[in-house]
């Protein structure tokens, strides 16, 4: 009789160990769980060259205190030439407060783009929880494409910058 009491004391040990692993599992997967996700992707014409950007905002943790960001872009080069992206986008709020960049996956940023092929990037930036509360958008400026590499100038732009308001909540 006591072996039992002493079987069945463990075996409620076991279950119990069991329900806090499945516990912490469960807010583990929280830990990023996706806000807000854009509905159709942004899209820019340049004269032949094509940016779709996809986004969505993520909580990246369970406590109150920063969100991402993430933008996924694929840039399609119609155009007859080889042509340059880089995706340094200006991201404010509307009161005109910079959002942090954190990470691109352009390493040396700016995107080579031959012709009739596209290519995908994506850049990811840090909202503060604050930031977050007090908006429902973000302003997003999107620099336009060039025909040579690391040229700013109005002549070898491929169309102009793009400024949208994109929502968040």
């Amino acid at each position: 009789m006591k072996k039992r009491w002493i079987l069945f004391f463990m075996l409620i040990l076991v279950l119990a160990a069991c329900g806090k692993e499945v516990e912490e599992t469960i807010s583990e997967a929280d830990e990023t769980a996706t806000v807000y996700e854009s509905e159709e992707p942004l899209t820019h014409n340049m004269e032949g060259v094509t940016l779709k950007l996809d986004y969505k905002i993520q909580k990246v943790s369970a406590e109150p205190g920063e969100l991402m960001l993430e933008i996924n872009g694929n840039i399609e080069n119609e155009y007859s030439q080889i042509v340059y992206y880089t995706p340094d986008f200006t991201i404010q709020t509307p009161e005109q407060e910079d959002i942090e960049q954190l990470s691109s996956s352009v390493e040396n940023e700016q995107i080579m783009v031959n012709p009739q092929m596209e290519t995908t990037f994506n850049v990811t930036y840090l909202i503060p929880q604050n930031v977050y509360d007090e908006n429902k958008t973000l302003n997003l400026k999107v620099p336009a494409a060039f025909k040579e590499p690391e040229s700013e100038s109005s002549g070898d732009a491929l169309g102009d910058f793009a400024n949208w308001e994109i929502p968040i909540k």
